[in-house]
């Protein structure tokens, strides 16, 4: 079942295409990272998926209901930076929220105050909070009535490393009482440890909608990273140039990006033009990688 969707998903502000004609479906019980670089259309797409802004065309669909509808009832969010009245406390805000919902009794708050690790803190003023516990109160406040689907707009802001493992653990075990989660984020190494589906967006525009570990592999078929070094550093990069083969220079070692028909015949082509290597590893791509090279090979300046 098709839990989320997107149907030529558009919004124009003036002559800027924030989102063009954007199109996915994602299932239930799914966690799908949203990516892009700041101002790609991601924020603006939860948006319209959570039927805060009407798309210029296109439609959104949540549990098989266009947007907005009742299905909205049923989803949690967390777009930008979660806001709450600082002169109450953490708890008297998700009581608030609660009171506006319907259908959440004080027991169920203080179990999400201690799900996302605020228990302590539940009794101070949220002005006196960290970023990081303001970003833990929101996803305490978007779970209150227990949300088929969430919507999380770069939940891990402001957290330190334990917080970050923290909350991914706890989206983890909201995903298994299948729960589905649409997550955008510029975190890239969180979202690869946990994450298994990209929906990949730049300049309002889809580039890629796929598994994690295909778009990595992808990206392998077309070049292959190789981290070189040699007794003579000018002479390997001056033979790099020469075979045509593109690197960077990290303080006298190369990494190269080679063809995948050349990887093979590298090693020999070097020694063969007089490079004495001490050093030809391949590398493995992680995700950010992989990506920044995707936008890059879609025409956006590096």
């Amino acid at each position: 079942m098709n839990v989320i969707s997107a149907v030529n998903l558009s919004k124009r502000y003036g002559k800027t295409n924030a989102v063009n004609n954007l199109s996915f479906d994602i299932s239930q019980g799914e966690i799908v990272g949203f990516l892009g670089p700041n101002g790609a259309g991601k924020t603006t797409t939860l948006r319209m998926l959570a039927g805060l802004i009407k798309p210029s065309k296109g439609r959104s669909e949540i549990l098989g209901q266009k947007v907005p509808s009742n299905s909205l009832l049923s989803v949690g969010t967390m777009i930008e930076e979660p806001s709450f009245y600082k002169y109450m406390t953490g708890r008297d805000n998700l009581r608030h929220a609660a009171m506006l919902h319907g259908g959440v009794d004080d027991r169920y708050i203080d179990e999400m105050l201690e799900f996302v690790s605020m228990e302590k803190a539940a009794k101070k003023r949220v002005g006196a909070y960290s970023q990081g516990m303001r970003q833990r109160l929101g996803l305490a406040r978007s779970l209150l009535w227990k949300p088929k689907v969430l919507l999380l707009d770069e939940p891990t802001n402001g957290l330190d490393p334990v917080g970050i493992a923290e909350i991914r653990e706890n989206l983890r075990t909201i995903a298994k009482q299948g729960v589905t989660i649409l997550i955008s984020s510029h975190i890239l190494a969180e979202l690869e440890k946990f994450v298994e589906r990209i929906i990949a967006v730049e300049k309002g525009s889809l580039i890629y909608d796929g598994p994690m570990n295909q778009l990595i592999s992808q990206m392998d078929e077309a070049q292959l990273v190789y981290l070189l070094e040699a007794t003579n550093p000018e002479k390997l990069f001056a033979s790099l140039d020469e075979l045509g083969f593109k690197y960077e220079n990290l303080k006298g070692q190369a990494r190269a990006y080679i063809p995948q028909t050349q990887a093979n015949t590298l090693v020999s082509k070097l020694i063969h033009a007089g490079v004495e290597l001490t050093q030809a590893s391949k590398e493995t791509e992680d995700l950010e990688g992989a990506y920044l090279r995707l936008l890059k090979e879609d025409g956006r300046p590096s």
